[in-house]
């Protein structure tokens, strides 16, 4: 027995996965449609030297992937550690989600480290629609600020997607919920147990609204366009949704001809570019009292989105698809624990997020946990590891009437859009060593026939498959009943019987 106790203690300190007793801290960064557009993970254009320099600290995953492109189900599955056919949600977070999950047996992860003893608070953006008590008084998930005070009396589709005016960072509601964040980071400080820190950005969520002097960090022409503006060749029209876009007013170009005016496309690269920078320096503000407080040394922080955002690839201004630019966002961790300035390419996924931050901070890992910590990777980033990535995509609101279910594999992204019988409908094939910009669909090419069978049973073997040698999960939950909206719809539309049931 002393021989074991010996050994636990030895691993403990070779990562530095604190004890019981010397738990880490943790801070939670959430932005939203945020690209993995950034500094430090190529795009020398960025200005986003705070999300680099945490870079430099830590390591960056370079191909970390959402389990649904959109808002709510997205942060219902990271938030839980359940994919969403777990969760049953959607847009917005249905019933099930809420009391059967959050409220019930599956608490999200603030909840889960306030239930292992962390004094926990939550600033800005965390839920979806979707309130827990450990929020500060600031937050609010909802439009910012605007400054143009008849602008936000009007209704979206009369107002411009964007706003620069020459005002101070705290104009808008991210600045705001910054010096909340940093306030609550102060109190924290003073605890006498270890805390846990959910800090949520609205940027670059539309309105793209940011400060000018953000806006002045970028020379319109120099701007890049996107590479692959056209619907992928042999391509289903499904395979994209909604033009987030179209709800806005839009300067000289009518909504349906968006790809076709480079200088709008230029102007709303622009004001996205400007949001990111301002998040940015936000996210700067948060990590700089953090050390000023001298709590660096015993703080994991992690950075994320809920997904990433079609800046015009695709013909597609939004979200809502299974392609590689709505499912692929960031994921940065640092903490004292690992080597900075590391990077890896495995295929990770965001219902690692939950499992990930408990192992790190040597709290319990929760057992139905659909994802699998990526601590192993932060000891050795060039392990072998999953080799696919899940996402999926239903189309039909607020029933679904079909839906895409993607692997992203190491070369190949394969989606099969399935009835809601489980039947086959279409499928589409991306080769990324031949086209890594996903714009024409090979599934049909007798060249792939060998390859799509191959994945075909991949798929459907499921995401624990997926997993590398020597890793297991042994989650067993149920899938979630139909879907039922949380929300106006459930209250007072066709939904509110069964509410009631």
């Amino acid at each position: 027995m002393k021989t074991k106790v010996m050994t636990l203690c030895m691993g403990l300190f070779l990562f530095n996965i604190a004890p019981a007793s010397e738990k880490m801290n943790v801070l939670l960064i959430i932005s939203d449609d945020l690209r993995p557009e950034l500094g430090c993970y190529g795009a020398d254009y960025m200005v986003t030297p705070n999300i680099d320099t945490l870079a430099e600290m830590g390591t960056v995953f370079e191909r970390a992937y959402v389990q649904q492109a959109v808002c709510t189900a997205s942060r219902a599955s990271f938030l839980t550690g359940l994919r969403p056919d777990t969760t049953g949600s959607n847009y917005p977070y249905s019933i099930y989600t809420v009391k059967k999950l959050l409220e019930g047996n599956r608490p999200s992860i603030p909840r889960h480290f306030f239930n292992e003893g962390y004094y926990v608070r939550c600033v800005g953006k965390i839920h979806h629609g979707y309130m827990e008590h450990f929020s500060e008084k600031s937050v609010d998930a909802w439009p910012q600020v605007y400054v143009d005070s008849a602008m936000v009396k009007r209704k979206n589709k009369d107002r411009v997607p964007y706003e620069c005016v020459d005002v101070p960072d705290e104009t808008y509601k991210d600045g705001i919920n910054t010096v909340e964040a940093i306030e609550t980071l102060r109190r924290m400080s003073e605890q006498d147990k270890p805390f846990f820190l959910g800090f949520g950005l609205f940027q670059p969520h539309l309105p793209w609204n940011a400060p000018k002097k953000y806006w002045d960090l970028y020379t319109p022409a120099e701007i890049p366009l996107s590479p692959n503006p056209e619907h992928p060749k042999n391509t289903s029209d499904y395979s994209t949704d909604y033009c987030n876009l179209q709800k806005y007013l839009l300067p000289k170009s009518p909504n349906h001809l968006l790809i076709g005016d480079q200088e709008v496309a230029r102007t709303m690269k622009h004001a996205y570019f400007a949001s990111v920078s301002y998040m940015d320096a936000n996210v700067g503000k948060i990590l700089a009292e953090l050390d000023r407080l001298g709590l660096r040394e015993n703080t994991i922080v992690m950075l994320i989105s809920d997904h990433g955002w079609h800046l015009g690839d695709h013909d597609h201004w939004g979200k809502s698809t299974t392609f590689e630019k709505a499912t692929l966002a960031p994921m940065i961790i640092s903490t004292p624990s690992a080597k900075a300035g590391q990077r890896t390419d495995a295929l990770v996924e965001y219902v690692d997020v939950f499992p990930t931050l408990c192992e790190m901070a040597g709290i319990d890992v929760p057992d139905y946990l659909e994802g699998n910590s990526v601590v192993p990777l932060l000891k050795n980033p060039h392990r072998d590891w999953k080799s696919a990535a899940f996402s999926q995509y239903p189309r039909g609101y607020p029933r679904a009437d079909f839906e895409g279910y993607a692997s992203r594999r190491d070369r190949f992204r394969y989606v099969q859009w399935r009835e809601l019988d489980g039947s086959f409908k279409s499928h589409e094939l991306y080769d990324h060593k031949k086209d890594p910009n996903e714009s024409e669909n090979r599934v049909n090419e007798p060249a792939y026939r060998v390859v799509v069978e191959k994945l075909k049973k991949r798929l459907d073997a499921g995401w624990k498959a997926a997993l590398p040698e020597g890793i297991v999960n042994r989650s067993d939950n149920p899938p979630a009943p139909e879907f039922v909206p949380w929300g106006p719809e459930a209250r007072f539309g066709p939904y509110a019987e069964k509410r009631e049931k």
